[in-house]
């Protein structure tokens, strides 16, 4: 009778999330959300799982030859092969969500060459008008988010023994450890290619969830 109780008993620190079925989509997004909650860069899923987010740099491939096409899929085949290949119980995954085409850096440029034309030559006219249409135009650009481009990320994940603190402070040394292994073999695999990886601080992560939701909200 003891033996049984105590195989029956579970502590309240277990992982027992199971998600739930579509209901036809009377979910909150709270809901429908696998993610509890950040801690330092990472998100903490009700599954019991880290995850943390690198995103990518893009390979134009329609620039590269079709022997350096073949090149990139090879080092990239290799990379998967290093990392997922036979033997290894790990997974990875790949997402391009659609995302708006971030400005901002051009913008300000735009504003320093404007201002500086206003300080300090206010004689040519003709320029600081032509720079004020751009401003205005590439402005309106940003802000209606209609120009859209695609963001490459790579998810990477590992598990969360239960929920005490020792525990997810040990799933974040861990991800520490294996995102940053990731990212050295991903830049390794391409470097021919100037490909680059980067881990996403906490901020950003919120946005590139925000974005999987309505980049337009």
């Amino acid at each position: 009778m003891n033996l049984k109780n105590k195989k029956s008993k579970k502590s309240a620190l277990d992982w027992e999330y199971i998600p739930p079925k579509i209901n036809g989509g009377k979910e909150t997004i709270d809901d429908m959300s696998l993610i509890v909650g950040m801690y330092d860069n990472y998100q903490v899923t009700k599954t019991g799982n880290l995850v943390g987010i690198l995103e990518v740099s893009g390979i134009n491939l329609d620039l590269l030859n079709d022997n350096e096409q073949q090149d990139v899929f090879n080092d990239y085949g290799a990379f998967l092969m290093s990392t997922l290949g036979e033997g290894v119980d790990d997974t990875l995954q790949f997402i391009e969500p659609t995302i708006p085409v971030n400005m901002t850096a051009y913008i300000n440029g735009l504003k320093r060459k404007y201002l500086d034309l206003k300080l300090n030559h206010p004689e040519q006219e003709f320029k600081i008008n032509l720079l004020a249409s751009y401003l205005d135009h590439f402005t309106t650009v940003q802000n209606s988010k209609n120009m859209t481009t695609k963001q490459h990320l790579l998810i990477v994940k590992v598990k969360i023994k239960d929920k005490s603190v020792e525990s997810l402070d040990l799933a974040v040394n861990n991800l520490d450890e294996k995102i940053n292994q990731v990212k050295r073999d991903l830049e390794n695999a391409l470097a021919d290619f100037d490909l680059t990886a980067k881990i996403l601080p906490s901020q950003e992560v919120l946005e590139v969830l925000k974005n999987l939701i309505n980049f337009k909200g």
